[in-house]
């Protein structure tokens, strides 16, 4: 009997060791800061805001102590990377995709998250971590779905090497909003175009639309993009792009950077990687940013809800100074 009770004792006082053990390890954990420099480029205004806001949005995660290393072209190499070296930082997050080369020496040095610029298939399969600069689709499907209801199947022209990984994303993500992502696979401009071409003419306008993912090598805004937007005129074909230029230009809608965003999701990918957690490799942009055409949108059968002007962060046609 005197042994049990030993026994027991023993046991339960190796129970509440390892308990608090693993609390303690855990309160650790959760309160742990990391340190990390962000690294950017020396570029004049209004495109300096821009990675002003971003920064801004990553230094509102409370486990992250920033740092900022300003990447000017003037500057050499070895003046940055001994910059870094002398901050020691857990990570780095680089912004833009100039330097490429030293961009590459950064990555092997520390862990690194990269933003403000477009990834690709190229870069996950690289082990590459970051927010790309690409509208979620998901967000840009809904913001549709509210002006268009109709619309069920939005067709996608797309080279796998490059925009996969976000094609990948549309396909799984959409089952449950009625619509179906119908892709086509393209290895060139020529090939490209003429898809484009045999969705505008064969296709049923009124339950789909043609979605154009800008940074794709077989898109081109110069040559493409016009006869694309013409057939979509003449065939009252809803178009949508990741590219909100696009809709200044005839497209019905887009979605344009929230960098205060972008900023937040990159620090909490990079606390990620720094607790050890889960992260995804690659993820498109959030944004409730809506840049929309009202020109196209009255053009086109079916559209709803025109007295959301209000409600979006753009519109084209622009009002003038008389209106």
């Amino acid at each position: 009997m005197i042994y049990f009770k030993i026994f027991y004792s023993t046991a339960l006082l190796a129970i509440l060791f390892y308990t608090t053990t693993i609390l303690a390890d855990d309160t650790l954990e959760a309160s742990a800061t990391f340190n990390i420099t962000v690294v950017y480029p020396d570029v004049r205004k209004p495109y300096s805001t821009l990675f002003e806001s971003i920064i801004s949005g990553i230094k509102e995660q409370p486990k992250l102590n920033v740092q900022t290393q300003l990447m000017d072209n003037s500057m050499l190499e070895t003046d940055i990377l001994n910059s870094l070296r002398q901050e020691s930082p857990d990570a780095v997050i680089l912004l833009g995709g100039g330097r490429r080369a030293l961009q590459e020496k950064i990555n092997s040095l520390y862990k690194t998250t990269y933003g403000a610029l477009f990834l690709s298939d190229h870069d996950i399969n690289n082990g590459r971590y970051g927010i790309s600069m690409t509208p979620d689709p998901t967000l840009l499907f809904s913001e549709l779905k509210k002006i268009q209801p109709t619309v069920k199947e939005i067709h996608v022209v797309f080279d796998p090497k490059t925009n996969g990984w976000l094609v990948q994303r549309a396909i799984e993500n959409t089952p449950n909003t009625g619509i179906t992502v119908i892709p086509y696979e393209a290895s060139s401009l020529q090939q490209a175009a003429l898809i484009y071409k045999e969705i505008a003419r064969n296709n049923d306008h009124i339950n789909s639309a043609l979605w154009l993912i800008h940074h794709d090598p077989t898109f081109d805004s110069k040559s493409l993009l016009p006869r694309i937007l013409s057939d979509a005129w003449k065939y009252q074909q809803v178009v949508i792009s990741t590219n909100p230029s696009h809709v200044r230009r005839g497209a019905l809608l887009s979605l344009l950077p929230d960098s205060q965003q972008i900023g937040r999701d990159l620090a909490t990918t990079t606390v990620r990687l720094l607790s050890g957690q889960k992260a995804s490799p690659v993820t498109p942009m959030q944004s409730s940013l809506v840049v929309a055409n009202l020109r196209t949108a009255k053009h086109l059968p079916n559209t709803i809800r025109l007295d959301q002007k209000t409600n979006f962060a753009l519109t084209y046609p622009r009002a003038s100074a008389n209106d």
